[in-house]
């Protein structure tokens, strides 16, 4: 079996921890690796997430950026040359591109040099979320995106030979954005499936948590969607209830105004902001719930992970999220604004030990499903193939 050249290319400042395992496992694989990511101008890359040693091995196109400081999203503009430099240079000397999100106008711009000047060479796209589409983020931006993909569709959707989706739940609405059914696949990311480590009381030790209290783990960035103020309000619904919510996380939009909403709710003692860790899977080894009311998401990492020390999920009934989560029978999905749902449901796991390890136990062997040793097999297999 060739093994080929492949450049992935991650469009945001913060690499992507899919885009990190999987090259990884293609790296143990023997195959060629490189990555083209962007890093802020005047700072060095960011390599303070736990997954960053994953790419220590590969090749690294980078190039300096600015975010619009005026702009609520992320959208990495490039500041130098080394920009076309670089991408130039990712597309020459490797067989394979493999690109995740074509949201970015980076992303547009290799797309374009691409299919002016390297039209034979194989370039795959990715997309972990249809923004506007599978989730909403407000009239305004949804209108964006959709003017995006009807002016730029035919370079964004036509020049990749093949589309992944991480769920099939996506399919439909990358279809509505413009993708062609003929070119897209569903291939989920992988979590590595390690024996679960024995339960850290240091965890209710250092944040004083006794015994009979019980745990709410929330992973993600501190940001609008990924539902920050739908877990207050639950947490504010189960001030007299033992639990503790834990937010783990790296600070975006919005902090200052959730730790206000929790000190007028007095709540500091209920929800504590952990800022960035790498201990995450210390923190779910404790974790009686995981709760993740999120209003857009791809194939969430961090589920998986709490899927594979068996704690129950609650979660929000959205793309991909329903490929992990089973209603009632590994973890509860709610409807994203349903607020007493949420609350219900995490109350029902934090009150019934017998619930919360039948769901444990359920959850533990769906993931299974999800080994890398058995999706990286269909990667290598989307990269061998020809067409």
């Amino acid at each position: 079996m060739k093994k080929l050249r492949i450049c992935y290319v991650n469009p945001p400042v913060l690499l992507k921890r899919p885009i990190a395992e999987i090259i990884d496992k293609m790296g143990e694989k023997g195959y060629k690796i490189s990555l083209l990511i962007p890093k802020k101008l005047f700072k060095k890359r960011d390599e303070s997430k736990y997954y960053s040693s994953m790419i220590k091995k590969s090749k690294i196109y980078t190039y300096s950026t600015i975010n619009p400081p005026f702009l609520s999203i992320e959208q990495p503009i490039p500041a130098t040359l080394m920009f076309p430099v670089n991408v130039f240079k990712a597309l020459k000397e490797n067989d394979i591109i493999h690109m995740w999100v074509p949201y970015y106008l980076t992303s547009l711009k290799i797309i374009l040099i691409k299919k002016i000047f390297f039209p034979k060479k194989k370039l795959i796209l990715t997309m972990d979320t249809i923004p506007g589409y599978s989730f909403s983020m407000g009239k305004f931006w949804d209108t964006m995106f959709k003017i995006y993909n009807t002016l730029f569709g035919w370079a964004l959707f036509g020049t990749p030979k093949i589309i992944t989706l991480y769920g099939k739940d996506l399919v439909k609405y990358a279809e509505k954005a413009g993708a062609k059914k003929e070119k897209i696949k569903v291939i989920p990311t992988g979590i590595e499936i390690k024996k679960a480590e024995k339960k850290d009381i240091n965890v209710r030790k250092e944040f004083g948590i006794d015994a009979k209290t019980k745990i709410v783990l929330f992973v993600g960035m501190i940001m609008p969607r990924k539902g920050i103020d739908k877990i207050i309000k639950i947490a504010n619904k189960l001030k007299k209830e033992k639990v503790i919510f834990l937010l783990a996380g790296e600070k975006r939009y919005g902090q200052e105004e959730y730790e206000k909403t929790i000190k007028k709710l007095n709540l500091e003692k209920k929800v504590l902001f952990l800022g960035q860790r790498k201990d995450i899977r210390r923190l779910c080894s404790e974790a009686d719930v995981f709760l993740l009311p999120a209003e857009g998401e791809g194939l969430p990492g961090v589920i998986m992970e709490a899927m594979t020390f068996g704690v129950p999920c609650v979660a929000s009934n959205i793309p991909c999220i329903t490929d992990l989560v089973e209603h009632g029978k590994t973890g509860f999905l709610c409807h994203p604004k349903n607020i007493n749902d949420f609350t219900d449901k995490v109350k029902m796991i934090i009150k019934n030990d017998t619930l919360k390890d039948k769901l444990g136990k359920a959850g533990l062997k769906k993931i299974k499903e999800f080994d890398w040793k058995k999706i990286i097999v269909k990667y290598e297999k989307l990269y061998q193939d020809p067409i």
